[in-house]
């Protein structure tokens, strides 16, 4: 149980309602605060670093619950190192250590230095992305950088803007395909008068692997679900195009509309990657929108060793790339970019007070023109940090280890007879089982669900855990370039131990 610190009413000053030493400003007082502060919380993060040995404590959800029940939101200040403790107490403490190597879960990458201090200054500054009057230079640091990744990409003349993940650009491209479609065949203007099925219901085509946003934007945009077709996957998890191909000819015999198709550029699950250059030609031979969701892949854009598995990703329309997955920065920082400037317009909206039609007439670079966004976070400066104080060489050798100690970890999960590897290593993910002797599926199933429930309650390590087919599989993501062999054979050692108990002591039970 976490021990609950003393009574918050114990700890309250006074209120001085016209006490403004709290605000961030040139006052000196102030900015001795500001400091004080900053220094407090720094202390406390290296302590944090220093603390922990295990990617988590260990801490159920229901023991957290009752420390929250007995929190009250406070009228008046409290004592600075009250609060310092209580922050341990309840976040720090239990916090997600992402930066150590037995943390191996999700796509959660540890953080690089520059971008710690990109956040700290413009969190400071709080400028707002969306028009210019509003952050200056920093308008041309965006575009500066969105430029940089659709040239990566191919694109000659590519556009876009810093999102908050790969969700959000998902929805982006899927609203330009859409939109894009009632344009340009049904003259259609969906912005005034809404979604149409009055000519076919529109149809968007993806692997079975590619990411659940998908789904998730076509309900948010009026499509529906079922708008989306799922496209059966290779023994590589890639989409098969020829399938892809009967699904699209389908869906016009049933009388409806094709508009787009995502590619994965590096699946949540496998790492794998679409045959981009083959769905760029059906793309273009049926005339609809081609995006790539590059959230996971997008890291290849760093390498030159790596690159090549990009093969087609320049013949796309829009791309993702989650810069906060695969670029080692601080949450949030992702990009959505287009090849053809011009099909930003469509969701462009204009509003006199912030960014009226003339100013676009003017040159004014608002990237609220481009955006579903309005108030906008500067997380370009962490990624423009980030080059500038170590270049993308450096940034992409970073990445690169990743790739090549994937390999490595299939080769050791493969030569443990206690675990069966169930994709080969294509980019950072390694999907298996803890698979004794003489066990069904069912058995399979149910104890893995229970190893990996154990393992999060022990804390040591943090494994991910998916389906595939109907069975449970943990799930290794490798996105730690410190990681090393040995970290592997000790997750692994860990997994079968506990795999070995619980089977030992249902062995006790029956």
């Amino acid at each position: 149980m976490i021990p609950l610190l003393a009574k918050e009413n114990n700890q309250q000053k006074a209120n001085d309602s016209t006490n403004f030493s709290f605000l961030f400003n040139q006052d000196e007082d102030n900015i001795i605060r500001y400091k004080k502060g900053v220094i407090t919380a720094t202390k406390r993060i290296f302590k944090f670093l220093k603390r922990r040995k295990k990617p988590f404590s260990g801490i159920q959800h229901e023991e957290l619950r009752t420390v929250f029940e007995q929190i009250n939101i406070n009228k008046t200040p409290l004592d600075e190192q009250f609060v310092m403790d209580e922050l341990e107490n309840i976040y720090l403490d239990h916090a997600v250590a992402f930066h150590l190597p037995k943390y191996i879960a999700h796509l959660n990458c540890p953080i690089v230095i520059p971008s710690l201090i990109g956040e700290q200054i413009l969190s400071a500054v709080n400028s707002s992305l969306d028009t210019y009057d509003q952050s200056a230079g920093g308008t041309f640091i965006e575009q500066k950088l969105i430029d940089w990744t659709g040239k990566q990409i191919g694109y000659k003349t590519p556009d876009g803007v810093f999102t908050s993940g790969g969700t959000q650009s998902n929805l982006m491209a899927v609203l330009l395909m859409r939109d894009a479609f009632y344009h340009k065949r049904q003259k259609h203007d969906v912005t005034m008068k809404g979604v149409s099925n009055a000519k076919g219901q529109l149809k968007i085509f993806c692997s079975e692997c590619s990411h659940f946003s998908i789904k998730k934007s076509a309900a948010l945009l009026g499509l529906g679900e079922e708008a989306v077709v799922s496209i059966p996957v290779s023994e590589q998890f890639v989409m098969d195009t020829e399938a892809l191909e009967s699904a699209i000819l389908n869906e016009y015999i049933n009388g409806n509309c094709p508009i787009g198709i995502v590619a994965t550029a590096g699946t949540t699950d496998y790492g794998s990657i679409d045959p981009l250059n083959k769905i760029a030609t059906i793309a273009q031979r049926y005339q609809v929108w081609f995006h790539v969701d590059a959230a996971v892949g997008g890291g290849l854009l760093l390498s030159d060793e790596y690159k090549y598995l990009l093969a087609g990703i320049e013949k796309s329309d829009s791309t993702t790339v989650d810069y906060h997955k695969t670029y080692f920065q601080t949450v949030s920082c992702s990009g959505f970019v287009v090849k053809d400037p011009n099909s930003l317009h469509l969701i462009s909206h204009h509003a006199d007070y912030l960014n009226p039609k003339d100013h676009k007439d003017a040159g004014v670079p608002n990237q609220v023109d481009k955006s579903l966004q309005t108030t906008k976070r500067f997380d370009a400066l962490k990624l423009w940090m980030t080059f500038r104080l170590m270049g993308t060489d450096q940034l992409g050798a970073y990445y690169e280890q990743t790739l090549q100690l994937t390999q490595k970890a299939a080769k050791i999960i493969e030569l443990h007879r206690e675990f069966e590897l169930l994709n080969p290593p294509a980019l950072h993910s390694l999907v298996f089982r803890f698979k004794p002797e003489n066990m069904n599926n069912e058995q399979l199933n149910s104890l893995n669900i229970l190893l990996r429930k154990k393992l999060f309650a022990d804390g040591e390590a943090v494994v991910a855990g998916t389906k595939f087919k109907g069975n449970y599989y943990l799930k290794f993501t490798i996105l730690n370039p410190i990681m090393t062999e040995e970290n592997f054979e000790e997750i692994l050692s860990i997994l079968s131990r506990i795999g070995k108990q619980i089977v030992e002591d249902e062995n006790k039970i029956a």
